[in-house]
């Protein structure tokens, strides 16, 4: 008996310790924890992009960021860090786990979302947009259980945007795929709520290499893709309205 109750108390403390704490969001606070997260911008919105981080806990919780270099162009893309203004950075010269300001980040309050976390590559220019991309891994965790992490790959993806304002937003959009997991046909399905000149389905690799792309005759319909000779892996879809992509998500292929 006392062998059992050691068990089950053991086993609440360790589901305790292991209770997840936060979620990672975007700036539109969309959950982006444990995916492959695209921003696709102009330089000078690449250089601004913010995150969000949410408190899942009755109370008030410290967080860190640790970051890691996956794919780089130049030698000299640093990435920036910042907490509300306090900023740092990573090494695009250093492989593994970097640890920003050793650990110390900033506070939540309790069931609350934090949205003053700017995370964005810096000291170098897109050299080569739409073909420049930079990709991390970024982790927000508790200091104080550093088990306790939420985390995503992040691409940032160069792309050069037409300067007047686009009428047709996310908001406009509909977009899906499946099946997904997809092996050898992946179809897309969209519907576009607004006018506009020119329209296409892509799919992009993590690295943000364009494979495929699709020209759009209607408002509404379906984009059939032939999957089959891709690699296993994660890849996204967008749709593009006038020059600009509007609308991103995930596909996985098999």
């Amino acid at each position: 008996m006392l062998r059992k109750l050691l068990f089950i108390t053991s086993f609440f403390i360790v589901g305790f310790l292991s209770a997840q704490s936060f979620e990672l969001l975007d700036h539109n606070d969309v959950d982006i924890t444990g995916t492959n997260h695209y921003e696709i911008d102009a330089p000078a919105n690449l250089a601004e992009t913010k995150f969000h981080v949410k408190n899942l806990t009755n109370s008030q919780v410290s967080f860190g960021l640790k970051v890691e270099l996956i794919y780089s162009p130049y030698s000299n893309c640093d990435l920036a860090c910042c907490f509300g203004v306090a900023c740092h950075s990573a090494s695009s010269t250093i492989s593994g786990t970097q640890i920003i300001n050793s650990g110390i980040g900033d506070d939540v309050a309790a069931n609350a979302t934090y949205t003053d976390l700017k995370i964005s590559p810096v000291t170098w220019m897109w050299n080569d947009c739409p073909n420049d991309s930079a990709v991390w891994v970024v982790t927000v965790y508790d200091p104080a259980n550093p088990s306790d992490e939420a985390s995503a790959t992040i691409v940032w993806k160069c792309e050069n945007t037409a300067t007047s304002v686009l009428e047709i937003g996310k908001e406009n959009v509909k977009l899906n795929a499946f099946p997904n997991p997809a092996a050898n046909n992946l179809t897309v399905r969209y519907a576009i709520d607004g006018s506009f000149t020119t329209a296409n389905v892509e799919l992009f690799d993590v690295l943000g290499q364009k494979l495929m792309s699709n020209q759009l005759t209607s408002n509404s319909g379906n984009v059939k893709l032939d999957v089959s000779p891709l690699n296993a892996g994660v890849y996204f879809y967008s749709i593009r309205v006038d020059g600009q992509v509007v609308k991103t998500e995930r596909v996985i292929i098999q």
